[in-house]
């Protein structure tokens, strides 16, 4: 994970957003559980471990999504982080927000446990197949969606899956997205530079050092944020529900502007020369 550091700069004509109010949106594992004919091989080489997630640092609450489909017809297009980038974080946060419309479409025939646990051990009792303490639970189901619980919070997390019966083999799709506080790393953090949006509304974008790990943040109208990143290189799109916008690279030490360009008609990134 990239880390990421703001700091406030006082304007005359834009509110600027400093450290504790920047929040941002990292997609942390889309992973497979894949359930296999239950023969000799498939025991010793095939075994469904619990799968590790690394939560970033100032991880506030995370969001789950998993969904069950036919081993031969599964969604990889479709990813939960696609879905929630666009929406403002404080909106994400409010504790009765609804999840259902970003439940996806399942196509396998059983369905399955799901178990999140806190603790390695916790998941190793697990992989063993005995009782373990889970810190959330969920019974039976072939889509499910929501807000991990309170007490599986830390920054680590291990996702059990268990398939209910003796159904068809399937494959299981988990999906985890953290909401966090930008980190603060004032040594290694270097690559300055500053978005503002001139916009009459509010805007999502995304961040990367290498065009491949996006984390999205979401920009009110009117406003600035400035960052410093511990990259040698950055890059910027803009984010929709459909699609991302074209990627633009950010130079270090330079001031840039959302705007809507009406030669394109669309949201574009411009550069503010600097003041002479």
């Amino acid at each position: 994970m990239k880390k990421i550091f703001l700091f406030s700069l006082l304007s005359a004509f834009l509110m600027t957003i400093n450290a504790t109010a920047q929040k941002m949106l990292q997609e942390v594992i889309v992973d497979y559980v894949v359930f296999r004919p239950n023969n000799m091989v498939n025991k010793v080489l095939a075994k469904n471990k619990p799968i590790k997630v690394s939560l970033p640092k100032g991880t506030k609450t995370a969001f789950y999504r998993v969904t069950v489909y036919q081993n031969d017809k599964v969604n990889t297009s479709d990813t939960f982080y696609k879905s929630l980038r666009v929406i403002n974080p404080d909106t994400l946060s409010k504790e009765r927000f609804d999840f259902t419309p970003y439940l996806a479409e399942p196509n396998g025939a059983v369905g399955v446990e799901v178990y999140f646990f806190a603790d390695k051990s916790a998941a190793s009792r697990f992989d063993s197949g005995k009782e373990a303490e889970a810190c959330q639970k969920i019974d039976s189901t072939k889509s499910a969606v929501g807000v991990l619980s309170t007490s599986c919070a830390g920054e680590e997390l291990y996702v059990g899956i268990k398939k209910k019966g003796k159904g068809p083999l399937v494959t299981v799709k988990v999906e985890i997205v953290a909401l966090a506080d930008v980190a603060e790393d004032p040594i290694n953090d270097r690559y300055p530079f500053s978005i503002q949006n001139e916009l009459s509304g509010e805007v999502s974008y995304e961040v990367s050092g290498d065009r491949t790990n996006w984390q999205a943040f979401f920009l009110p109208s009117k406003k600035k944020a400035e960052f410093k990143l511990a990259d040698n290189q950055v890059y910027m799109r803009v984010s929709t529900l459909d699609k991302a916008s074209e990627e633009y690279k950010i130079d270090s030490g330079k001031n840039y502007r959302l705007y809507w360009n009406k030669d394109t008609n669309k949201v574009d990134l411009g550069e503010i020369p600097a003041k002479k």
